[in-house]
């Protein structure tokens, strides 16, 4: 008779753990995250496996509505499996992503990824890069990762592709339509790779590379803008250097 009690207090036990952790609200876990000091986070709702925080603040970025669902049974092979969906994707000036993540628990910063698709505003992308004049343009920057695997936080192998949709430039007489740029994003040797081909109405071929931590940032462009585009095009772009003998003007950024 004993042991059947033991039983049941037992079994009572494991359902309370059980449902303590299944019903674990997120924000006794998000607000105790050692989180760097460029990271900050608005109210957190829901539980441990299904939540969402209402603002996220990532370098003075700010991202809307970032929800999660997270799966055990990956847990049980030391796997953090999270699905991921932030912001609006139709609104155009919202930093928006949608995809599965799996966290390694085992090895530290191993990360991989694959059909994650994130959404950028051309216009805060481009406050971070240095310029030899103001550029005032519009759209925005799409990324779609096939494939992303992460080793010690370093890239060891991705493949992905971005477009830069409705892509405008100001102008003395309204918005400039530029079209749409593709470029191809991979990683080697601790960078991040990007290249970008023509045809283009810019008439831009670019490749750059940027450090996995973002600390360096280099590129080495020409461009040659289509002679359907208004004619300040063509005379800002003299800022930028003198055109080559094939009409091209190369531009590097150190």
């Amino acid at each position: 008779m004993i042991k059947q009690y033991w039983r049941w207090i037992l079994a009572a036990l494991f359902l309370y753990i059980v449902l303590l952790i299944a019903y674990l609200p997120a924000a006794q876990v998000a607000y105790r995250l050692p989180l760097p000091d460029s990271v900050q986070l608005g109210k957190v709702t829901g539980t441990l496996w299904q939540g969402e925080v209402d603002r996220v603040v990532i370098n003075n970025m700010p991202v809307q509505q970032v929800s999660w669902r997270l799966s055990a049974l990956p847990l049980l092979m030391g796997t953090l499996s999270v699905d991921l969906d932030a912001g609006n994707m139709r609104s155009a000036d919202a930093i928006a992503f949608k995809g599965p993540v799996n966290v390694h628990l085992l090895s530290e910063g191993d990360i991989s990824a694959s059909d994650f698709l994130l959404y950028l505003p051309v216009d805060r992308v481009l406050a971070e890069v240095q310029l030899p004049i103001p550029v005032d343009a519009g759209g925005r920057f799409r990324v779609n990762v096939e494939s992303l695997t992460l080793e010690g936080g370093i890239c060891s192998q991705m493949m992905a592709y971005g477009d830069w949709l409705n892509a405008t430039v100001a102008g003395t007489q309204g918005p400039i339509e530029l079209g749409t740029f593709s470029a191809s994003l991979r990683c080697d040797n601790k960078q991040y790779l990007i290249s970008v081909a023509e045809p283009n109405l810019f008439g831009l071929s670019l490749d750059a590379q940027a450090a996995t931590d973002f600390s360096a940032f280099t590129a080495t462009s020409k461009f040659k803008p289509d002679p359907s585009l208004p004619q300040e095009v063509h005379e800002a772009a003299q800022f930028f250097g003198r055109p080559d003998s094939d009409g091209y003007i190369h531009y590097d950024i150190r």
